[in-house]
């Protein structure tokens, strides 16, 4: 028998939302102040999904990527406080980078937003556990691919460069990825549940 979705949560970008907002703020207020938003944005986004007893590995990763950011601002002497203004967003970008590639060890996260349009029947077959694991290693990539970015915005440290390395660039491969995701899913549809030929 065909099981039913599950119930569908918000998604892969009400997920970033606690990343945004830390990326927004750490510019235009202090980082402590940056760090405890993002943290109760994080709370926020990881609470239904707890509460449902769904929990996301990339919500609950932020949660947990904010509690330590947090301390650190917290507890940072002013110079420390004022490097991680500069370079927070690179420090966020490789954490959230690090839970992408992660969750392949375990659960690949897209995979676990998927499964909210697909039947649990199918969630493990060859093609639908490929197509996650694939466009979980994209994402991680492009979060990847941000550090450097974010760093060298950072190192130059003026109005051009943070339009340029922290928004723009960044922007356009969230861009990118969200079209390739989209690509990827159209190119699957159904077929992305069936499992692939031997």
């Amino acid at each position: 028998m065909t099981s039913s979705p599950s119930p569908r949560s918000p998604g892969i970008f009400f997920a970033l939302i606690p990343w945004v907002a830390f990326s927004l703020l750490v510019h235009y207020a202090s980082v402590d102040v940056a760090a405890v938003v993002a943290l109760i944005a994080s709370v926020g986004v990881a609470l239904p999904g707890i509460v449902t007893r769904r929990p996301k590995i990339l919500e609950l990763g932020a949660v947990v990527a904010f509690v330590g950011i947090t301390v650190v601002a917290f507890a940072a002497d002013a110079n420390t406080a004022d490097e991680l203004g500069r370079y927070g967003r690179g420090i966020a970008a490789a954490l959230l980078a690090v839970i992408a590639f992660g969750s392949l060890l375990f659960t690949p996260f897209t995979e676990q937003y998927a499964r909210e349009s697909v039947p649990e029947a199918y969630w493990s077959s060859p093609r639908f556990k490929a197509l996650n694991r694939s466009l979980t290693a994209m994402w991680g990539g492009v979060f990847a691919a941000m550090v450097p970015l974010h760093i060298i915005a950072g190192s130059i440290d003026t109005q051009r460069s943070n339009l340029i390395f922290n928004w723009a660039l960044p922007v356009a491969l969230v861009i990118w990825a969200s079209k390739r995701t989209s690509a990827m899913a159209d190119a699957n549809d159904g077929n992305a549940a069936t499992p692939v030929a031997a």
